[in-house]
């Protein structure tokens, strides 16, 4: 019995350090996964539990890993709040991390629609849901394994002409392949994964 264990344990750090770089539906951020899972994947003194202030100054308590660097941060928001268990939303801000088919904070929408084999439709910029994901059109992206949900969130670029970025502003949809968004050059703000409620 002690060799299963000795054994398991061995096969869960060999598995996690594969995945210790990438943003993905498994390794250390499967469904199935608690803050236990991520300090045996990220260390106990990259893991810290925290108060995180939702919109509407709603407080949950989370798990953040790497808190303390900005490039590699990541917090894990949990259906079971109480046990820190059974991820509900994780989000990145920084670029230290591939994300699904290697897609990273600062890609520009042209690399997300060739993950996705197909163009989507995102919101426009400047209001709540700005720059997020209305459908990936039944591509890649809108069927990850691993049963969660990915959703980048754009932003765009500074370079942009402020005639383009008028366009795109507000509560309306666009095509990632349309003229009035290419002409605003979007790229990744931020990544997230998140799962239905378990």
């Amino acid at each position: 019995m002690l060799r299963f264990r000795i054994a398991a344990t061995w096969m869960f750090f060999a598995a996690t350090h594969a995945f210790a770089d990438e943003f993905a539906c498994r390794g250390p951020f499967a469904k199935d996964t608690d803050h236990k899972l991520l300090v045996a994947a990220f260390g106990r003194a990259n893991v810290s539990r925290e108060t995180i202030r939702e919109p509407e100054g709603l407080e949950v308590r989370a798990s953040v890993v790497f808190p303390k660097d900005p490039v590699r941060r990541l917090v894990v928001l949990w259906s079971d709040e109480k046990a820190l268990r059974r991820p509900a939303r994780i989000h990145l801000m920084g670029s230290g991390w591939a994300g699904p088919e290697g897609l990273r904070v600062g890609s520009p929408i042209e690399a997300v629609e060739k993950a996705n084999g197909r163009p989507f439709v995102l919101y426009g910029f400047e209001w709540d849901y700005g720059g997020s994901i209305e459908s990936w059109k039944g591509g890649v992206l809108g069927a990850l394994p691993g049963g969660c949900i990915f959703s980048p969130i754009f932003e765009t670029d500074d370079t942009a002409p402020d005639e383009a970025l008028s366009v795109v502003a507000g509560d309306s949809e666009f095509a990632s392949d349309s003229s009035a968004m290419r002409a605003a050059k979007p790229k990744v703000r931020s990544l997230h994964l998140s799962y239905p409620r378990q």
